[in-house]
């Protein structure tokens, strides 16, 4: 089989193929008895293999030898895959923050009735009825940060 690509395209396979291979190794790394690291280990075999013919593509920046095998180059992974995880990450912590925090003030403002009767009625989504309490938490960290996020203890009794 035979797949044509273009320069663009080439070094994009390269991206994808760098942030999956990112993605797995830091869930294979931390979530044992899963998969993630049996696939970590195909995607870093991929891409060793595509970063083989990154000359063919006038793509030779992209890629460095180590030990013999064509590894993604420290540079390219530092300036261009780094900040890409770096702001899913920074988004994925954001959001789900807010709609962790959104759904435990929903929780407390209504009851399990409530919350039986809500969902029965939407088929079991409550997005709509959580919009304006995750909306509360988006605008406070876009505005703050998460520089007002506190913990607060209370007394048990």
């Amino acid at each position: 089989m035979k797949i044509d690509l273009t320069k663009g395209q080439y070094r994009e396979l390269i991206v994808m193929s760098a942030i999956a291979n990112s993605v797995f190794g830091i869930l294979g790394d931390a979530l044992s008895g899963t998969d993630y690291k049996k696939r970590s280990d195909t995607m870093e075999k991929l891409e060793e293999h595509l970063l083989q013919y990154a000359n063919l593509f006038d793509c030779g920046d992209l890629a460095q030898d180590h030990n013999g095998k064509n590894i993604l180059d420290d540079e390219h992974y530092e300036n261009i895959i780094l900040p890409i995880i770096d702001d899913y990450d920074e988004l994925e912590l954001f959001n789900g923050l807010a709609n962790k925090l959104a759904w435990r003030d929903f929780v407390r403002e209504h009851t399990d009735a409530k919350r039986k009767e809500m969902a029965k009625k939407n088929g079991g989504y409550f997005g709509v009825a959580l919009y304006d309490y995750e909306k509360k938490y988006w605008d406070e960290f876009e505005k703050y940060d998460y520089d007002r996020l506190e913990v607060v203890q209370k007394n048990e009794k």
